[in-house]
């Protein structure tokens, strides 16, 4: 969704929410801010079922096969107390100056980023976890001589982004909206400069296909196409909270110029830390017109070690015109004159019966429309098309 230009009503309330939660902010310092971050996700994790569900949905896609439901839980829990310390510390930076920002923070890495700088340029395959207004200052604050630049989706309220985007240009940081041409990021990291990626959202079938945790999934192709075509080498960055207030800035070279090295280096990063990570957003959900289409861009043999899970809910002799190496099919026929509330419920059953949540349903199309509705964000489709 693009900003919308002229700011509605909505928005200037928004704005004026934020200017004085920033101000009350100010007041505090940076470790009541982190403690009071952590207190937050705390009532927040209690509160909200939707989004504990969410997480928790996508710890299972990640972890299902390693971690038991307890650890999950437990997980669950830490990922919603330090997104709220981070969330909150990251509106706390950008007043700080930077010797005291650099009480705080560690580097691991950051030399091989700087003589690599000699060379060419740099660009930087970023998740989306840690103090991210820290992965934002990374590079400057190494004190390294490089310019840094970096693409990104402009917030939908306009006021706030205007704020967010005139304190990092301050700092010297070139941005480059999201619908920015390639041409111009190529020339950036040509000149020998640094350009920050965030890569780990869902981009749908219009990625390239890679495995993620061992499941296949689209990625940004963006990252290694820019190295390749700006003569770049690829470093992954990230943010690790290693302590009360403390946050470690990791630089790590990428070996290969490839989507699925970019997607391996994210998925380092991720299992190095995953409390860090920002899990409340549907990455693995699948959408969108020829939804699985993208699994056609596989070849033999494929990186993927864990298929999805396709879930026929009557009986079916269609066929998937995939390989099982991809994605599994099972039968759960259940008895549509049932009402919702019991579908719903064999439904979540049968959701949780695997090690991964399912990835999509398959229902006669007779049933097609009350399914989607019962199932939420999952995908459902059609046995009669498959």
């Amino acid at each position: 969704m693009n900003r919308t230009k002229s700011p509605t009503i909505s928005h200037w309330l928004e704005y004026l929410a934020y200017r004085g939660f920033e101000r009350t902010l100010r007041l505090m310092s940076l470790e009541t801010t982190f403690k009071a971050g952590e207190f937050i996700g705390r009532i927040f994790h209690r509160l909200s079922s939707s989004r504990r569900r969410q997480v928790v949905r996508n710890l299972r896609f990640a972890f299902g096969s390693e971690l038991s439901g307890r650890e999950i839980s437990e997980l669950t829990a830490e990922v919603f107390e330090r997104s709220g310390a981070n969330f909150l510390s990251s509106l706390r930076v950008p007043f700080l100056d930077n010797d005291q920002i650099l009480k705080h923070l560690t580097f691991e890495g950051v030399e091989h980023l700087l003589d690599t700088n000699q060379e060419s340029g740099i660009v930087l395959v970023s998740p989306h976890m840690g103090n991210w207004e820290l992965l934002a200052q990374a590079v400057f604050l190494t004190k390294g001589k490089i310019g840094v630049g970096t693409h990104y989706r402009p917030l939908n309220n306009s006021l706030i982004n205007a704020v967010v985007e005139r304190r990092r240009k301050k700092r010297g940081l070139k941005l480059f909206a999201k619908r920015t041409s390639t041409h111009q990021l190529t020339a950036y990291v040509r000149d020998g400069n640094a350009l920050g990626i965030l890569a780990d959202q869902r981009v749908g079938s219009r990625g390239a296909a890679c495995a993620f945790f061992g499941r296949p999934t689209t990625c940004s192709a963006l990252p290694h196409l820019i190295a390749k075509r700006g003569k770049a080498k690829l470093f992954s960055l990230s943010c690790e909270t290693v302590g009360s207030c403390q946050w470690k800035i990791s630089f790590r070279a990428i070996p290969e110029a490839s989507a699925q090295a970019c997607a391996d280096s994210l998925e380092a990063n991720w299992r190095h830390s995953p409390a860090d990570v920002f899990w409340f957003e549907d990455r693995w959900r699948i959408r969108g017109k020829d939804s699985l289409e993208f699994l056609k861009k596989y070849k033999d043999p494929n990186p993927v070690t864990r298929p999805l899970r396709a879930v026929f809910l009557a009986d079916s002799t269609n066929d998937l015109p995939y390989p099982d190496s991809l994605i599994t099919k099972e039968f759960f026929p259940i008895d549509f004159l049932e009402s919702d509330k019991s579908l719903q419920e064999q439904l979540r059953k049968i959701g949780e019966s695997g090690i991964s949540p399912v990835d999509v349903f398959f229902c006669p199309d007779s049933q097609l429309k009350r399914m989607k509705k019962l199932t939420g964000k999952i995908l459902v489709l059609s046995s009669e098309e498959s």
